[in-house]
């Protein structure tokens, strides 16, 4: 027997050395695949009270897996919990900005020189929290959506959202959000999505005056008490909103590749909100004249989705490229007069209501490269009564006047004041020119002792490129 294993010593000690590897190779659970295991990706959940009744601490406890909450400063104002570190509260300027700056320790100081508490960010893996002064961001020196758009080019979060206590009403702010990639806005009980993102629609979720964008209406949800809830993984959004038991009530989710297509365009402006224009009240001395073979009455009706041929007019029509308006008043934008005491605060410049019903602007732009390079054309304009607008001597859009020539003593239609209508003018890019443009606008009223004037226009180009 000795000598059976004498012999066999060598193969049996390979054997028993190969048996123990395995064994160890086991044991240490040595990963088969790479050197770590794939961890999926982290969700984030983030609240927001937009209406509640009753303590937020009873909220708090049934949430507890929330990490941040968010709510106006006006709903946090006598609530224990807002001085907790997990409240980010919203300026609605229910208080000044000294004691909101004092309220909310935990809130960062100076994220934006000269704005205080007002405006900040937090941010977690997945999404960062903008909350911004809505009061302030209509004002012409205002740094905020520079800053917006700066600090989400530098991170590497998959979703960034804005809270504000007020719409501001611009156009042109909208674009900047969606421009920057902002995903959701929230403003009281209203939540701004853009529309190509989503892929299951909420209750109440309607179009908006500003492009791309459209809002979920909460004010609609059927209980006096809810919270709203942000679900952000990777690639994916879910809002829902929830009672305290817990039970979904409405919800809408998003997905960010659906912006891809979204995100290559750029809009830029021409001619931004409340810029300087020349104007000038309605006068005998401002000429219109009649090109060659041009029909009086067939001027119109425009119709901005049909492109039209390019009638050269001559350098005393106001109209005109070529018009010398040095002599003109120079103003900032909104232009008007009215007896609406809420309305008084849009104007910037006061005009006088003369005896003709009728006020012209001019205002010339810049545009470097092709015209054939643009993909899209917009008009914003604020309005009231009616109007026609002129791109290079060319009439590209009109409403609440009648068709055919015009003149100082013309009549617009009673038309309701429109704010900011977004008018689609793509047909129109073979009026824009490389170099120096003008654009034209007579704005008319429908009687000449008519108590409201209002005028306000941005145009801006759409494009895949970014330089101008």
């Amino acid at each position: 027997m000795m000598s059976t294993l004498y012999k066999y010593k060598l193969p049996l000690v390979v054997l028993a050395t190969f048996c123990i590897l395995v064994a160890s190779f086991y044991w240490s659970n040595i990963p088969m695949k790479g050197n770590k295991s794939p961890t999926p990706p982290k969700s984030v959940q983030l609240g927001y009270f937009s209406q509640v009744q009753g303590e937020l601490g009873d909220w708090t406890k049934q949430f507890g897996d929330i990490s941040y909450f968010a709510a106006s400063d006006q709903l946090l104002q006598n609530q224990l919990e807002a001085q907790k570190s997990q409240f980010y509260p919203v300026y609605d300027g229910s208080t000044t900005d000294s004691l909101f700056n004092q309220e909310y320790p935990h809130v960062p100081s100076a994220t934006l020189p000269g704005y205080g508490k007002t405006v900040y960010s937090i941010s977690n893996d997945n999404a960062k929290l903008f909350f911004l002064n809505a009061r302030r961001l209509s004002d012409a020196e205002d740094v905020q959506l520079e800053w917006l758009k700066e600090t989400v080019d530098r991170s590497n979060q998959a979703f960034a959202f804005a809270w504000l206590s007020e719409d501001p009403k611009r156009p042109e702010i909208w674009s900047a959000f969606r421009s920057a990639g902002i995903s959701a806005v929230f403003i009281g009980n209203s939540v701004f999505t853009l529309e190509k993102s989503v892929e299951v629609e909420p209750s109440n979720y309607t179009p908006t005056e500003y492009d791309g964008w459209r809002v979920w209406d909460l004010s609609a949800v059927k209980e006096a008490s809810f919270l709203t809830i942000i679900d952000v993984s990777k690639n994916k959004l879910s809002i829902k909103v929830e009672n305290q038991q817990g039970d979904v009530l409405d919800r809408l989710e998003q997905n960010t590749i659906n912006l891809d297509s979204f995100e290559h365009k750029q809009e830029i402006p021409l001619v931004g909100i409340q810029s300087v224009w020349s104007y000038h009240p309605g006068s005998k001395e401002i000429i219109t004249t009649i090109p060659e073979g041009y029909d009086v009455t067939g001027e119109g009706p425009i119709i901005e989705t049909f492109p039209s041929e390019i009638v050269k007019l001559p350098s005393d029509d106001w109209r005109s490229p070529e018009y010398d308006d040095s002599d003109w008043k120079i103003g900032r934008a909104p232009f008007g007069y009215t007896n609406v005491g809420e309305r008084k605060s849009y104007i910037e410049t006061n005009v006088e209501a003369g005896k003709s019903p009728t006020y012209y602007f001019r205002k010339s732009f810049e545009l470097n490269g092709n015209p054939e390079d643009w993909s899209g054309l917009s008009l914003n304009i604020a309005y009231e009564d009616g109007y026609v607008v002129y791109l290079n001597g060319q009439a590209v859009s009109r409403d609440a006047i009648e068709t055919g020539l015009l003149s100082d003593s013309s009549l617009a239609f009673a038309n309701d004041f429109n704010f900011y209508r977004r008018i689609d003018l793509k047909a129109h890019l073979n009026k824009l020119v490389q170099g120096t443009n003008v654009v034209a606008v007579e704005v008319h009223r429908s009687h000449p002792s008519a108590p409201n004037l209002f005028f306000d226009l941005g145009l801006s180009i759409e494009s895949n490129r970014e330089e101008r």
